[in-house]
């Protein structure tokens, strides 16, 4: 039988024995303290929408280039796809011509609950329903799934085996709006949704400058976009707070009450301000493949640049409990929920990738 200083531990919390320790209550307080984070950062900055079928699909438009749209008194009009013989005015445009249509499909996520009959039953500390207290943990955990499938684990849209909805990196990897850096470079491809960035074999990676956020920003503004979002890895946060220090000889803002401001919220770029958002689940260790199925962690591996306007969670099943009943002695339950990532124009939006 263990003991301390002396004193059996049995007889000391009361469970046998004769004394004066024989009454002594158990000191457990009435609640659970949970630390773990529960933010979804991007996807609290986005949109919702309705999804209608398994691949759901919307269309992107553009204008044609500024150009010389000039024609002579009295010309006649110009056919379709056709240039002016002389020279002046620009070729006409076939209606549609500069519509693109884009598609992801939709991916279920789910979660199973079960518990004992004798779990419901007995007086538990910090609980009054066990069943219903999973229910919660588990739908809060469903939800920071869905996070890391968008933000963190460069999916590529897929039907084979369980479904899967293609993630902001596989949408927003054009040279025309992203930078690359080290061995990280834009997909052979372009075809939105399926491809996402190709990682050299050495991997190699490099650090966060605030050039490479001023030529994104200038990319996106050139592309028509205007991004008002920088979301980054707690460490990149960090990182991006001494840019300000490092790269432009800032010194930190000293109050009046004598407080040193060391963070930085609002980025104001050439081309806009920005804030500065930190998603603790980008910095997540993970390895996942690039394009060519080269293995690489993608945890501080990012920053994405965007206007939350351009996204939207696409919903074809809503969140919902299913009580699948009774399995013995046990209550079983699920939280289920199919849904799809919208990016409504790719090019509105751009990326750093390759950091460490």
């Amino acid at each position: 039988m263990a003991t301390t200083g002396g004193r059996n531990i049995a007889t000391a919390r009361g469970a046998t024995g004769t004394g004066k320790d024989v009454s002594n209550r158990e000191d457990l307080a009435n609640f659970i303290s949970m630390i773990t984070r529960d933010e979804t950062p991007f996807l609290s900055s986005i949109g919702k929408s309705k999804a209608t079928n398994i691949y759901h699909e919307w269309q992107t438009d553009e204008l044609t280039a500024p150009g010389n749209s000039r024609v002579a008194e009295g010309a006649d009009f110009l056919a379709a796809g056709s240039t002016p013989a002389s020279g002046d005015g620009a070729a006409s445009t076939t209606v549609g011509a500069m519509r693109t249509r884009l598609g992801n499909y939709t991916q279920i996520n789910s979660k199973t609950i079960s518990v004992s009959g004798s779990r419901r039953a007995i007086d538990q500390a910090g609980v009054a329903d066990e069943y219903a207290y999973q229910l919660k943990k588990r739908g809060t955990e469903m939800r920071r799934d869905m996070e890391f499938d968008i933000v963190n684990t460069y999916n590529k849209q897929t039907t084979s085996g369980a479904r899967q909805t293609g993630g902001y990196q596989s949408f927003v990897n054009s040279g025309d709006t992203c930078v690359f850096k080290g061995d990280f470079t834009a997909p052979s491809t372009a075809n939105a949704g399926t491809e996402v960035i190709t990682v050299a074999a050495g991997g190699a990676k490099a650090a966060l400058a605030l050039t490479d956020i001023d030529a994104v920003m200038q990319k996106i503004y050139e592309s028509g976009g205007s991004a008002t979002r920088i979301m980054v890895s707690p460490k990149l946060r960090r990182d991006f707070s001494d840019l300000m220090v490092n790269d432009t000889g800032v010194r930190r803002n000293i109050d009046e009450d004598g407080k040193l401001r060391q963070s930085v919220d609002v980025y104001m770029s050439d081309f806009g301000d920005l804030m500065v958002v930190p998603n603790y689940i980008m910095g997540l260790a993970h390895t996942t493949t690039d394009a060519t199925t080269t293995q690489f962690d993608a945890a501080d591996s990012a920053a994405l640049i965007y206007d939350p306007q351009w996204f939207a969670m696409a919903t074809l099943r809503p969140m919902q409990e299913v009580e699948v009943g009774q399995k013995g002695d046990s209550t079983v339950g699920m939280f289920i929920e199919e849904w799809s990532l919208e990016v409504k124009n790719p090019k509105g939006c751009g990326a750093v990738y390759g950091l460490e």
